[in-house]
């Protein structure tokens, strides 16, 4: 069982649909003999991948009817006896009449603006991550693995996304092999340790699982020049670069949208379903635990 953030300080990396992207694939995979069990928790309050899960009417209801992630913070905080169940939105698993692998059920959870300024404004840090880190605790017990799709452009006043990183078991870092990817690596890193820092002496501090690159092609001039630059500077904070990647690529963006209906896992990433069960196979290896199906 794993936390894993999906983080880089920069936007426009593809950290929302990456989450997509992995939510997917995990989700339609064995662990323990048993079909996995996969929560998106989407702390971006624009929700992408919450929308692109769930689409934009479950998300635009659930915000609505105060069953965000930020609302549950709140009743938890007023004394109010909750279920943890009502704040979150189940994905059907797909239907198909072929043999291939139908989409999995997943769960979704989503922030919601008003109420995570009220917080970041008004509570602890410490606060945040007690409460964070006791949400996931019990979200350990029903799921195999817990996503956190986190938004750009943070700083300290940002508490719930750094108490999402100090939660975390592992960080996955998406970027692209160009002049801005790597110029963005610094404050991304930065922002990692002043999370690690943050006192949790109940929980390990979070590794960092590598970086992904997504939107690459090896072919081109930027990636030759500013590959090796990436590879240095993830040696300097003690990780690497992921093996596999993601290319640029329309039926990637497409997979991605909450508009178009896919049956099955190999109708919605097509051709580059590979690209992505490769990568999804190679988080699992770096984060320490061994998935029984991802179908080739």
């Amino acid at each position: 069982m794993a936390v894993i953030s999906i983080y880089n300080n920069k936007g426009g990396v593809g950290k929302s649909t990456i989450t997509v992207f992995l939510s997917d694939f995990f989700s339609s995979t064995r662990i323990a003999g048993k079909e996995a069990r996969v929560a998106v928790v989407d702390l971006d309050s624009q929700s992408s991948s919450a929308t692109s899960l769930m689409g934009i009417h479950a998300v635009a209801a659930a915000k609505s009817d105060k069953r965000s992630l930020t609302h549950l913070f709140k009743d938890i905080n007023t004394g109010r006896k909750v279920r943890i169940a009502d704040y979150l939105l189940k994905r059907e698993k797909g239907r198909t009449q072929s043999r291939r692998i139908p989409l999995a059920e997943l769960w979704v959870m989503t922030q919601e603006r008003e109420s995570a300024i009220d917080i970041e404004s008004e509570w602890s840090q410490q606060k945040v991550v007690r409460l964070l880190r006791s949400l996931t605790g019990t979200l350990q017990k029903k799921f195999d693995l817990i996503l956190f799709d986190t938004p750009a452009n943070v700083d300290k006043r940002n508490k719930i996304t750094m108490a999402a990183l100090r939660t975390s078991d592992y960080i996955v870092i998406p970027s692209e092999s160009s002049r801005m990817g790597v110029n963005g690596m610094t404050d991304t890193f930065n922002m990692i340790q002043y999370a690690r820092a943050i006192e949790n002496n109940r929980h390990p501090a979070p590794q960092t699982a590598g970086i992904l690159l997504n939107k690459t092609d090896r072919r081109t001039r930027q990636y030759k020049l500013h590959h090796r630059e990436l590879i240095d500077i993830a040696a300097r904070h003690d990780t690497t670069l992921f093996k596999n990647y993601f290319p640029h690529a329309h039926t990637l963006s497409s997979a991605a949208d909450d508009s178009l209906y896919f049956p099955t896992l190999r109708e919605k990433y097509n051709t580059y379903y590979d690209h992505v069960r490769k990568a999804a196979v190679e988080l699992a290896g770096r984060c320490g635990y061994k998935v029984r199906r991802i179908q080739k």
